[in-house]
């Protein structure tokens, strides 16, 4: 059977620079939903994503004993991310939803998280497209700029023989004021 391609929205707010901040948001104002950690881990030099993960309830995973985020330590920052777009119809084969299963998949896979080990290892069954969106911790202010220079704005897994593209929006844009496209 052949699945239609899959879009998947995510907005993700922070950072919160503590696990307990992350928590606390995640009690506040989270269900389902995703998280990104940025950070070193061991002798790293740099900062850079290290891991996502996925739950059903952030606030009960997100926690000081996971098993991977207690590996990064220098300049620790946590997004949270929502989805924002409807799951995809159908018989659903497994209690995870669908969204959230690809959109870790797809992180996993393309951006090479250190810390993440099982969705690396292969592609995911159907062709999925992940566009990242970054908010304030208000979850309503935008963010100008992506957290970190390695964490596309999209990524694209077309999946039928065709290349997967990250992809990182540049410079050249063209702005269309509120009021020249709301008259129209």
């Amino acid at each position: 059977m052949t699945h239609k391609h899959l879009m998947i929205a995510i907005d993700w707010a922070g950072p919160y620079r503590s696990i307990a901040d992350a928590n606390k948001a995640a009690a506040d104002d989270f269900d389902h939903g995703l998280y990104m950690c940025l950070g070193r881990c061991g002798l790293e030099r740099k900062v850079r994503p290290q891991y996502i993960g996925i739950a059903t309830s952030l606030s009960a995973r997100v926690k000081h004993d996971h098993p991977a985020l207690c590996h990064v330590a220098g300049d620790f920052a946590l997004w949270l991310g929502e989805i924002t777009t409807a799951e995809p119809s159908g018989k659903r084969m497994k209690v995870t939803k669908p969204t959230l299963d690809y959109a870790e998949w797809l992180h996993a896979r393309f951006m090479d998280l250190p810390l993440n080990d099982r969705k690396k290892k292969s592609l995911p069954p159907r062709s999925v497209t992940v566009l990242n969106r970054w908010l304030k911790t208000d979850y309503e202010t935008p963010r100008q700029r992506r957290p970190h220079a390695d964490w596309p704005d999209l990524i694209d897994f077309p999946m039928y023989e065709l290349p997967a593209r990250a992809v990182w929006f540049g410079r050249r844009q063209r702005h269309f004021p509120a009021p020249d496209y709301v008259a129209r």
